[in-house]
């Protein structure tokens, strides 16, 4: 793969002013890896990450930049501003390219309402230099089309690039198999009763696989032997943060843990898998995109758009049962639809 002259702002590696207070999440990794298969690989000196204020030289290095590329994932919200403390006038006057790249609705209520003026204006500034910006569902472009009506034609609803894999685009058949399943749990918030659902119903659903629970965002790292321990010794629940209790849950339910090292160790493990169920979105698209079969149950809004546009179920947590006999090829038609567009709009990225 060769390398971009494009500089990207992805939340995937997390800066050093934040670490301890955030988790990488693999599934920001999984966008970055897609959109480099889309144009180019990026240098790590113009990978940049859009939690914290850029310093001057980093906003010297997206002036600099052909186009810099705004990488997933669902960072729009009613107060978005790129990264903290941008304003339209400095895109204007630093001739800044920012290209948004399958960017969709924050999933949190409160986060999409009115749009801020200070947000408006950035978009606007933005969509005065570059033909097109993708985002990731029909939700999100509705919103935007609200809020800012004269956008509208530089509007393209792509889907999200993770999507848009060489095995279902090329007509791969789906994977039968159900030996090696995969599920994928979203431990924030609260979680205890849909994740647990998920993993006793998959459990049994398929009791003979190879089950594994996969975590993309690692907020209480296992410690030592701690799947024996969870296994076999008597553990006092008071000692358990909730991430431990239920990885003890996953494991007496027969369940191994895999908690990827990054997003390409986490790529690797899933193209080894028949079957994935869970309530990570980008697993889920990752598995679709490799022609495995996947159920996703949601946590939020932010899952709902692209279920409607890439017309696959949302599943309620102990409800996938009812989705089993899902027809795949109904994805791999809307995805051919919008990888079309994809197409077009990355055709149309200033060089």
């Amino acid at each position: 793969m060769s390398e971009t002259p494009y500089a990207v702002l992805t939340p995937y590696p997390i800066p050093d002013a934040l670490r301890g207070r955030k988790v990488v999440n693999v599934g920001d990794g999984f966008i970055l890896r897609a959109i480099e298969r889309l144009v180019g690989r990026f240098a790590p000196a113009r990978t940049l990450s859009p939690r914290v204020p850029l310093s001057s030289a980093e906003v010297d290095t997206v002036a600099a930049s052909p186009t810099t590329i705004l990488a997933g994932a669902n960072q729009l919200s009613n107060g978005w501003t790129i990264w903290p403390g941008l304003s339209a006038d400095e895109v204007r006057a630093r001739r800044l390219t920012l290209v948004p790249f399958g960017i969709g609705l924050h999933g949190d209520a409160g986060h999409f309402g009115a749009m801020s003026a200070n947000t408006k204006a950035i978009l606007l500034a933005m969509h005065e230099r570059i033909r097109f910006s993708s985002w990731r569902c029909p939700h999100t472009v509705a919103w935007l089309a609200r809020e800012l009506p004269s956008l509208v034609p530089q509007l393209l609803m792509t889907s999200c690039p993770v999507v848009h894999g060489e095995a279902l685009l090329g007509g791969r058949p789906f994977a039968p198999g159900t030996g090696n399943v995969a599920v994928t749990v979203t431990d924030r918030g609260d979680f205890w009763q849909r994740e647990t659902s998920i993993l006793d119903e998959v459990a049994r659903l398929f009791p003979r696989a190879r089950r594994t629970l996969v975590l993309h965002q690692n907020w209480s790292p296992p410690r030592p032997f701690e799947n024996l321990r969870h296994r076999w010794a008597q553990t006092v629940e008071a000692q358990l943060d909730p991430h431990q209790r239920l990885r003890r849950h996953a494991v007496r339910a027969g369940y191994r843990i895999v908690v990827p090292a990054d997003a390409d160790e986490a790529l690797a493990f899933y193209d080894s898998v028949d079957l994935h169920v869970g309530s990570r979105l980008h697993a889920h698209l990752l598995c679709l995109s490799l022609a495995k079969r996947s159920w996703l149950v949601p946590v939020d809004a932010r899952s709902a758009g692209i279920a409607e546009s890439l017309d696959f179920p949302l599943c309620e947590a102990g409800g996938v049962a009812n989705h089993l006999a899902f027809d795949f090829e109904r994805v791999r038609l809307r995805v051919r639809e919008h990888f079309a567009v994809m197409q077009r709009f990355v055709a149309s990225l200033p060089r």
